[in-house]
């Protein structure tokens, strides 16, 4: 019973992290739509080849922020190396 409760919130956290890939009409993916095409604007002149996503300190989401944001430039047929 304990494994299972374990599984079930590992899968609840899964899919927290990834909405944009989960849940397309969601506020949350709306708002890395949003990022994704402030990054574009700010870029406009220059074809960008890297984004690096940074923080003070663990646990801020950074991993959940760029695979959100790599998640919203698939969708729309960029690819970023």
């Amino acid at each position: 019973m304990v494994l299972r409760k374990v599984n079930k919130k590992m899968a609840m956290d899964s899919r927290r992290k990834l909405v944009s890939a989960l849940d397309p009409k969601s506020p949350i993916t709306e708002q890395y739509r949003t990022i994704r095409t402030n990054i574009q604007f700010a870029s406009i002149d220059k074809e960008l080849n890297t984004i690096m996503v940074t923080s003070a300190g663990p646990g801020d989401g950074k991993s959940t922020t760029a695979a959100n944001l790599s998640v919203t430039f698939a969708q729309q047929g960029k690819r970023y190396c």
